[in-house]
């Protein structure tokens, strides 16, 4: 595999005419290089390499541009990286060239693939998942020899002795099965646990297997009798993720709670519980030379620990929950990011770097934004508060209690006020120089998803799950107009640039344009197969862009005199979109946990409809 890039990895396997991707999208498994060299890290859009002493980015293999990696595994040779796909499919990567070799078609989305292993000799892969069935395959051609009914229930992990003789399978039906791993020839059943089985691990000598559970056990079995010979812990959370170490002296447990466990492979007793992660375990893997364990976690960081004394060595950070907001700061050097990891980020947009963090919110934030002379940035959250910052300083100005889930945010682009809509169904203007509630607007009957200030600030739009887009006064706070038609939810909102006209986006997939002098509607935009989760105006109102959700998964640009649509880019679930303030280049956060930016006069040459046709 190539690893000398010279381009920063914020430019590696970009789609066309975007400039960087800001974020490495969210983690989901994570394992050693047999040789100890390098860490394959599976995420939302693809997998990371890192060198596995300096800790740095080495390669990303893209799978698709909408399709992550839920896991992965290595041939024991090293030369094969397999991984499982969100898009029901499994791939074979020459680990050498880092191409793609091939990709096995699962079928069904009962054939779900949620486990998979790798026989010793290299030759057969064995996947397991959503429908109970175990199959296994000639991993140097990717055809299915043969496959067989395992369990019931969906099978959630499997694991091969170390002599490759016998398959383990634990399942949701609280049972794991013993299998002959050249026939598929059931050997064994064994029973005890009272929750669904969710990781395995044999010890070194295969004569022993261990179970974790979501009945937050971990027990200890004989492969040959099929007994159980104890149970190692109780009440140690969600066990996820076991591990021996190579060298046999050591069993890793990562559970829900957050933390990972080392335990005595030979005593059973527990040696250490390493502490850190913010959110549960997704991922352990030991280095071959069993000096390192890493663990991956639901807060989308990989840490290293010393298991001989239980001290974490070093920490990887840049990988992100999915992006529930994007914002551009008024000179357009800065993008503002909330996401559902309770992180607000600010990115540098000349060195494609996050040049401050804030951490603030206990739940996900919905939404930020900016203050007309960017020296405030305003973030709403689940945790039914918006915080204020002082973008130079770094720090927390205000924290405006909202009572419920605010839902999203405006400033006015003339007074300091801010204005937030939220789950309990009103509108809520805020001075934002001394922190006062100024006034409470009333009307909508079910929860605010969207707010937005007109461009002289004298009108505010919101918009709810009641259907509706209601239409205030924002200096008095009065109600001026209700506009209808949406058939559901409206979930966003945006003014043109001259204030003329409302664009709603809707739950119904259409978008609707409003003329905002008559209160009229214009026209209804159709094209957009799911939810239309963004809409945006370019500064030169000469384009308006909207993203779809997970059905959908495009980003469309529209040209707002004739209703046509200029250009479609296929892009995973977007989340949020939003114009630089020169209207060269654009944003769009997605659910797989990155941001890319965008050049705008590429993206319209390059996916212009006119050429696809």
């Amino acid at each position: 595999m190539n690893t000398q890039n010279p381009q920063p990895y914020t430019q590696w396997e970009l789609p066309q005419g975007a400039l960087a991707r800001l974020g490495k999208g969210a983690i989901a498994d994570i394992q050693y290089s047999p040789d100890g060299t390098r860490l394959a890290v599976a995420t939302y859009i693809g997998v990371w390499f890192y060198d596995a002493h300096t800790y740095t980015e080495l390669a990303l293999l893209k799978h698709g541009q909408d399709q992550g990696v839920t896991s992965l595994t290595f041939s024991r040779d090293g030369t094969i990286l397999v991984t499982g796909n969100w898009d029901n499919t499994i791939s074979l990567w020459d680990v050498q060239t880092g191409q793609r070799r091939t990709t096995m078609t699962l079928g069904d989305a009962e054939d779900e693939v949620w486990a998979f292993v790798v026989s010793p000799d290299g030759n057969t892969l064995i996947s397991a998942g959503l429908g109970g069935k175990i199959q296994f395959w000639d991993l140097h051609i990717g055809r299915l020899h043969f496959e067989i009914v395992g369990h019931a229930y969906p099978i959630t992990t499997l694991a091969l002795s170390p002599d490759g003789k016998i398959l383990a399978s634990g399942s949701n039906d609280f049972t794991i099965k013993l299998w002959d791993a050249y026939t598929g020839r059931q050997l064994s059943t064994l029973t005890g646990h009272t929750h669904g089985v969710m990781a395995l691990a044999f010890s070194p000598n295969g004569m022993n297997l261990v179970s974790g559970s979501r009945d937050k056990t971990l027990c200890l079995w004989d492969t040959t009798t099929g007994e159980k010979l104890e149970t190692l812990a109780t009440d140690i959370g969600v066990v996820g993720n076991l591990e021996f170490s190579p060298d046999g002296t050591f069993l890793a447990s990562g559970s829900g709670d957050h933390t990972v466990q080392l335990w005595n492979a030979d005593t059973g007793t527990e040696q250490a519980t390493l502490t850190g992660h913010k959110d549960g375990i997704c991922g352990i893997s030991f280095s071959p030379d069993s000096a390192t364990l890493a663990s991956a976690s639901g807060d989308h960081t990989v840490r290293f620990w010393d298991p001989a004394n239980g001290t974490e060595k070093t920490i990887i950070d840049g990988h992100i929950e999915w992006i529930n907001s994007v914002a551009f700061s008024p000179d357009g050097s800065f993008l503002a990011s909330g996401s559902d990891d309770e992180m607000l980020r600010l990115w540098d947009l000349y060195t494609y770097t996050a040049s401050q963090t804030f951490k603030g919110h206990e739940y996900l934030i919905e939404d930020v934004a900016f203050s007309p002379d960017g020296e405030i940035l305003a973030s709403a959250s689940q945790d039914e508060r918006i915080c204020l910052w002082n973008v130079n300083a770094g720090t927390e100005t205000a924290i405006l209690d909202h009572t419920h889930m605010v839902t999203a945010l405006a400033f006015s682009p003339n007074i300091p006020t801010l204005a937030s809509g939220g789950e309990d169904n009103a509108v809520r203007l805020w001075d934002v120089d001394t922190g006062d509630q100024l006034a409470v607007l009333t009307g909508h009957t079910d929860v605010v998803n969207a707010v937005a200030l007109s461009p002289n600030g004298r009108t505010l739009a919101s918009g709810s799950e009641d259907n509706t887009i209601r239409l205030w006064n924002a200096t008095i706070g009065h109600y001026l107009a209700v506009l209808t038609g949406h058939t559901d939810a409206v979930k966003t909102l945006a003014f043109s640039p001259d204030g003329n006209i409302l664009a709603s986006g809707s739950s119904d997939n259409t978008i609707r344009l409003w003329d905002i002098n008559t209160c009229q509607h214009i026209v209804t935009l159709i094209g957009h197969t799911d939810t239309v989760e963004t809409v945006a105006f370019s500064p030169d109102g000469h384009v308006l862009m909207s993203s779809g959700g997970t059905e959908d998964n495009t980003i469309r640009l529209w040209n707002p005199v004739t209703n046509q649509q200029r250009a479609i880019i296929k892009n995973y679930r977007v989340r949020t979109l939003a114009f630089s303030p020169d209207g060269r280049t654009f944003a769009s956060g997605s659910a797989d946990g990155t941001i890319l930016i965008w050049d705008r006069a590429t993206v319209e040459a390059t996916y212009n409809l006119a050429h696809l046709v």
